[in-house]
């Protein structure tokens, strides 16, 4: 047991060990240490003490989410942008209707509406939920309506066919209120897609007391296993109709630049944060290969989910 700032915000157990300490090594926002505890009864792994009234100071102007929406340009953005295309495809041609109604959480400026539209020519309207109101200009001039607003306040007076939270659901300080609003969201037989760090693998297990990546210290709040994701959808009226692991290259990049950064082999600076170094492509590829050669065999960095409402 350890002295706790706050219960578990997935189970509300208190029975918990130390998971970590970690620092922003990402964006340097500040030089305070963060402490991560896991509980035992969900396998959650959780900040104690979220820093969620400091989200202007965390998410920095440079973040890397709210760039303009253009063509990708490098091989490596080229490959995701396909395989994020096809497997968008793959789920929305599960979907049935004419006309399909899509919301991104927490997408910044658009980019992932942009990738299903072009994929699915029954897309008739795509919605973003965001708190940056700088990406506003950048979704609206993809075409998208733009929310800024916490997802916890966003309402619709219809529902979604699609809504997709790919690498959200860990920013929050509270997961369940989420995927509850979630399902109020979602259209009789449309899905809730999510992405997000895995912790039961191996590039956690290597750098969980260096900083890992998954982390993405101080701004992921909640980390799961497959097991408690799914878990905590079935309390939240949610059922699992699909899930496996994916590559999570970036996390993978951002604990080795964390390693090098502090043996001074490379430098990271608040203007100049780890995804604009130049070894962050280079060594994103490389792990992107890694996960993709492990995912057959053992679960990988990142995990995919995808929900409907379960029956009342």
């Amino acid at each position: 047991m350890v002295d706790l700032l706050m219960a578990c915000p997935v189970c509300g157990a208190t029975d918990v060990e130390l998971f970590a300490t970690a620092y922003d090594k990402e964006y340097l926002t500040s030089d305070d240490p963060y402490r991560y505890v896991s509980c035992r009864a969900c396998t959650a792994v959780y900040l104690d003490s979220p820093p969620a009234d400091r989200l202007s100071e965390i998410y920095p102007e440079n973040y890397y989410s709210y760039g303009e929406v253009e063509e990708s340009t490098t091989v490596t953005e080229r490959i995701k942008s396909w395989l994020d295309g096809r497997m968008l495809r793959r789920v929305l041609d599960r979907i049935p209707g004419k006309k399909l109604r899509v919301l991104d959480v927490g997408g910044g400026s658009g980019w992932l509406l942009t990738n299903a539209r072009q994929v699915c020519d029954r897309i008739t309207e795509t919605h973003e939920v965001d708190l940056q109101s700088a990406a506003a200009s950048l979704a609206e001039g993809a075409g998208h309506v733009y929310h800024c607003m916490a997802v916890e306040d966003f309402t619709s007076d219809q529902p979604f066919d699609l809504i997709m939270m790919f690498s959200i659901i860990e920013h929050v300080p509270d997961p369940a209120q989420v995927l509850r609003k979630m399902r109020s969201l979602l259209s009789e037989n449309g899905i809730l897609l999510l992405k997000t760090p895995n912790t039961a693998t191996l590039d956690c297990r290597l750098f969980k007391n260096r900083n890992w990546g998954g982390f993405h210290c101080p701004r992921h709040f909640v980390l799961f296993t497959m097991k408690g994701l799914s878990e905590l959808g079935d309390r939240c009226g949610l059922r699992t109709v699909d899930s496996y692991y994916t590559q999570g290259a970036p996390q993978w990049a951002i604990s080795v630049m964390a390693w090098m950064h502090d043996r001074r082999w490379i430098r990271i600076t608040p203007q100049r944060p780890a995804y604009q170094n130049r070894v962050y492509e280079p060594l994103t590829a490389a792990f992107a290969a890694v996960d993709f050669v492990r995912a057959p065999f053992v679960p990988t960095a990142q995990m995919m989910v995808s929900f409907k409402r379960a029956a009342a």
